[in-house]
């Protein structure tokens, strides 16, 4: 069994101590607990398991595996059944299979940590196999037989669509065959997604595995997850922080751009004080220069088709059809399509249907931008952050703002408080702000961007703006919108801190006004995750 040696690790938590391991799990104790009552009965009983756990790297799927081996071990002792298993708990990157001789002695390697005499069955295994390569993997089969027999053969693995590779179709067909004959074998494996081995139907492990999906980590559990690292780190301070409303906010802004990914936060905590979180940029910038190497590393793993296809949407930012990627890439329509399709089957690539129009873009806001840091391209992505961390404190500030409507502001008070509690005393008052008079509301409207503009408030101009049009229905031909919107873009053009807010201002007009998709298309998807929760009905998008 692993003994960790590590409080916290970012990109090996197999390394960390079991109490660390412990502290900071989150949001999979169903998944937990599944995984150890199904081994458990594997070992008591001759009916066995096989589960693969499935999420894209970063996940948290080594945490989990890591953690289950430690738990599973204490129930074992505790169920009086050491005798009955043997377990075999793989290295998470076992890079040297490439048959399945290999994978067995891969096997008996790991056994051998609690049966010493298989280290010279190990050698002798070596020794056969130059003068008989067959006899070699006969007997390292039997002397894994032999050890097992009368027990439960539990394998616990990492990267399994990597050990697939490595065995090739045939060594596969060897697997699934000595698991069938023998009927001692239960295994718990993990993979960043489906792969041919186990998901078309014509390969030995179709149907072989129950699948448990490692979904992305919600807000709530990555608030969960930054305030027990805070408080096993001692950071006592900052883990109150994180739980108060303003913290959440701070953390929330992130989340829309880390889409759920386990390892951002992990990453994003070496940053975080609370001083830095009232900032943002910083540690948001940080996080990204960090994880960088780490998404650049995704990307090399693919095929260079596919990387091509993955480099292109990252410079492009905003959805794309697939004739524009084919056609840029320089390969088919059809060829791109296939590519597209593998993309989206790991989980790289999002596709939404416009009408006749597939547009595809990168699942994971963060892969881009980290491409684009590398890439010198960092003016838009500061911009954005400060605008997020603006937009998700509006509740914080709207509360605020009716706690003290009826007291004096004290001397000192933060400038965006004041800010915030002026504007929406102003807009409490407004009658002109909104589409009943579209003259009168867009020139409110300029006005609040450009006098609220060192306040920081753009967000909450914004999202009530949107929220006040859009019950109205945007009165007023589309035509006025548009150039109206054209001319509040003019007088802004000398305010770069306004170009967010009013692109995205002038997609959500067109949307409401024709119901078309595609105007929303040429927003990135962390922009128009924000105005999903304003505009009406699902934007009309439909993921394929």
């Amino acid at each position: 069994m692993r003994d960790g040696f590590l409080r916290g690790s970012r990109y090996s938590p197999g390394n960390m101590d079991r109490q660390s391991l412990e502290a900071l799990f989150v949001g999979r104790n169903d998944v937990m607990e599944d995984v150890l009552s199904r081994v458990m009965e594997s070992i008591r009983s001759a009916n066995k398991h096989y589960i693969l756990l499935v999420g894209p790297r970063g996940s948290g799927k080594t945490h989990l595996l890591a953690l289950a081996s430690h738990l599973l071990m204490d129930r074992i002792k505790a169920a009086k059944v050491s005798d009955k298993v043997a377990v075999a708990l793989l290295n998470e990157e076992e890079w040297g299979v490439a048959s399945f001789l290999d994978f067995v002695v891969r096997i008996l390697r790991a056994l051998a940590g609690q049966a010493p005499a298989l280290s010279a069955d190990i050698d002798n295994i070596c020794a056969r196999f130059s003068k008989d390569p067959a006899g070699a993997e006969a007997f390292a089969v039997e002397r894994l037989r032999q050890h097992t027999r009368g027990k439960t053969l539990l394998l616990l693995c990492e990267n399994l669509v990597d050990l697939f590779d490595g065995l090739r179709e045939e060594g596969q067909k060897r697997l699934r065959s000595i698991i069938q004959e023998d009927r001692n074998w239960a295994i718990v494996a993990s993979t960043p997604s489906l792969f041919s081995a186990v998901a078309l139907q014509d390969n030995p492990f179709y149907g072989f595995f129950t699948i448990r999906m490692l979904h992305k980590i919600d807000f709530d559990t990555a608030i969960d997850l930054l305030a027990k690292k805070a408080v096993h780190e001692g950071k006592m301070e900052l883990a109150a922080f994180l739980r108060q409303p303003l913290g959440r906010a701070r953390v929330r802004a992130i989340h829309q751009l880390a889409a759920g990914n386990h390892r951002a936060y992990v990453v994003l905590f070496d940053f975080l004080d609370k001083e830095s979180l009232d900032d943002l940029v910083r540690p948001f910038m940080a996080m990204v220069d960090d994880l960088t190497p780490y998404y650049q590393d995704r990307i090399r793993r693919i095929p260079p088709a596919q990387r091509k296809i993955v480099e292109f949407l990252c410079g492009e930012g905003a959805p794309t059809s697939v004739k524009n990627i084919a056609n840029s890439c320089l390969m088919s329509q059809q060829t791109a399509a296939k590519q597209i399709g593998e993309l989206w089957r790991v989980g790289l690539v999002n596709r939404t249907r416009a009408g006749r129009n597939t547009f595809c873009e990168l699942s994971e806001p963060l892969m881009r931008i980290c491409i684009e840091v590398k890439d010198n391209k960092t003016q838009h992505i500061r911009l954005f952050v400060e605008f997020l961390r603006h937009w998700f404190t509006n509740k914080e500030l709207e509360r605020r703002h009716f706690e003290l409507e009826h007291a004096d502001f004290r001397v000192g008070l933060d400038r965006l408080h004041v800010a915030a509690h002026r504007y929406l005393d102003r807009v409490a008052d407004l009658h002109s702000f909104g589409p009943r008079d579209l003259a009168g509301a867009l020139a409110e409207l300029r006005r609040l961007l450009t006098g609220q503009l060192e306040g920081g408030v753009m967000g909450r101009v914004l999202t009530d703006f949107l929220r006040q049009n859009v019950e109205d229905g945007f009165a007023g031909a589309r035509e006025e919108w548009e150039q109206a919107l054209d001319g509040i873009a003019t007088d802004l053009a000398d305010l770069p801190d306004c170009r967010i807010p009013v692109e995205m201002l002038r997609a959500a007009v067109t949307y409401a006004k024709t119901g078309d998709v595609r105007c929303l298309m040429r927003l990135p998807l962390e922009q128009r995750q924000l105005l999903e929760g304003i505009l009406p009905s699902d934007m009309g998008a439909s993921a394929s």
